[in-house]
């Protein structure tokens, strides 16, 4: 269990309740998960905690520039996942159901790719597979 003050600290983020409150939700049982900002929001209202949802966007956004969080987005209607895996992985999208799952790293090999044109280096590659429910 990742302790929420430990984690902003070392992420080098203010320590806040809205942030101790949006850490422990997402980091405290230490499985990955992926939420967008209302997810977040209607499960610490759930839980009784009153955050504005413009602070759990902002809180949210602090969370990915310190590294604790990365954006994935789904498509420019749906609202931007976050996803506690911030290491290299792809998803599956079912466009169905909104549901965002991991591939594991290594799964898809980067040797397959057409290399750049321009002679430039692939560092890193992010897929998302879009599917759909039958």
């Amino acid at each position: 269990m990742a302790d929420p003050v430990a984690l902003l600290e070392t992420a080098g983020l203010r320590i806040t309740q809205p942030r101790i409150q949006i850490a422990r939700m997402l980091f405290a049982d230490g499985q990955d998960r992926h939420v967008t900002a209302e997810n977040v929001h209607d499960q610490l209202a759930s839980e009784g905690v009153t955050i504005a949802l413009a602070t759990v966007y902002n809180t949210l956004g602090h969370f990915v520039d310190a590294g604790l969080l990365r954006p994935i987005s789904s498509s420019r209607s749906e609202a931007t996942l976050f996803d506690t895996n911030t290491g290299p992985h792809h998803h599956f999208l079912n466009e169905t159901t909104g549901k965002l799952t991991d591939i594991p790293a290594g799964a898809i090999p980067l040797d397959l790719l057409p290399q750049p044109a321009d002679g430039s280096e692939i560092v890193s590659c992010e897929l998302v597979i879009r599917t759909r429910s039958k």
